[in-house]
């Protein structure tokens, strides 16, 4: 029996990887009666759930509120356990010091996200045989050096992060909307055939989308969110990004995905769709984003992953 415990604030984080584990299981023929996977919320859930029950694997997430997971990984490897779990940090830092600094506290691995099935396949291969066979050591640290860069990372992440974060610098809604005062009309005008694209045609409610009934309507909606953002010299980015993503959902042929696969491309079609909507809500509604940027990084990674998905 394997149990795991994955541990991040971000509730669509955690749907995608339950998600890649349970597709693995499946394909590994490890029934669901054979392992059981509980979430939290931040660290201080993570430790005590640790103090209760026995965890094979953990993957922690380092940003989180009320408990980072740096300290979190520091408290479960001072306790008193009876097996001390393996422990997964995940992060959007993708740095030398952050990982022998999670290496010196006890980490086994270390993933940056986003990241894709091949990098958790990669990690659930190397430790669940050991945990089998009872091989496993504690100080046991799988390194993705030694399998290459195209193991690690999605394609292209460092060269888009890298240009999205050379591209501007810290900017309020006030100083946004003071420069395209001369816009208002048609922003507004914009946003109301965007809401009315969202109220009409989306049901947001379920953790996923059903793309085969939707797929027209994702296009709409992104070709007009693209469009939106087009007027804006400084979300060209992101603009481009969204554009591409109607271009690749356009292009595929959904029922060419198997439905593990149609799911996950659901879900990130949701989490997208929600970035830009929050988004939209804070910077343009109630004018109360303090750097109109928030959501790019988020929003680019999604469009990264999705991207690798359906290529």
């Amino acid at each position: 029996m394997f149990h795991f415990l994955l541990v991040d604030d971000n509730v669509m984080n955690v749907k995608i990887l339950n998600l890649i584990i349970v597709d693995y299981m499946k394909e590994n023929n490890i029934e669901l009666g054979e392992y059981n996977i509980i979430k939290a919320q931040n660290g201080q859930e993570a430790v005590i759930l640790a103090g209760d029950q026995t965890f094979d694997m953990i993957f922690l997430d380092i940003m989180m509120p009320v408990m980072n997971g740096f300290n979190a990984l520091n408290i479960i490897r001072k306790m008193n356990l009876s097996k001390q779990p393996i422990i997964v940090m995940a992060t959007a830092l993708k740095d030398d010091i952050t990982r022998e600094k999670e290496k010196e506290k006890g980490a086994n691995a270390y993933v940056v996200r986003p990241f894709g099935k091949k990098t958790i396949t990669l990690i659930l291969d190397h430790y669940l045989r050991k945990l089998i066979d009872d091989t496993f050591h504690h100080d046991d640290f799988f390194d993705f050096d030694d399998f290459g860069d195209d193991t690690h990372t999605i394609d292209n992440q460092d060269v888009v992060m890298d240009a999205f974060n050379n591209s501007h610098q810290k900017l309020s809604t006030e100083e946004l909307l003071e420069e395209y005062d001369y816009l208002k009309d048609e922003i507004h005008m914009d946003l109301e055939e965007i809401d009315c694209l969202i109220m009409n045609n989306f049901s947001l409610e379920d953790d996923t989308l059903d793309l085969d009934c939707m797929v027209h309507n994702l296009q709409d909606f992104f070709g007009l969110f693209s469009s939106f953002l087009h007027q804006f010299s400084e979300f060209e980015e992101l603009s481009k990004a969204i554009a591409s993503v109607s271009e690749l959902i356009t292009n595929v042929d959904i029922n060419s995905l198997d439905e593990e696969n149609k799911e996950m491309l659901g879900i990130y079609m949701k989490a997208i769709i929600m970035d830009l909507l929050d988004w939209k809500e804070h910077v343009f509604i109630k004018h109360d984003a303090g750097d109109v940027f928030y959501a790019n990084a988020s929003l680019l990674n999604s469009y990264i992953e999705v991207k690798k998905l359906l290529q």
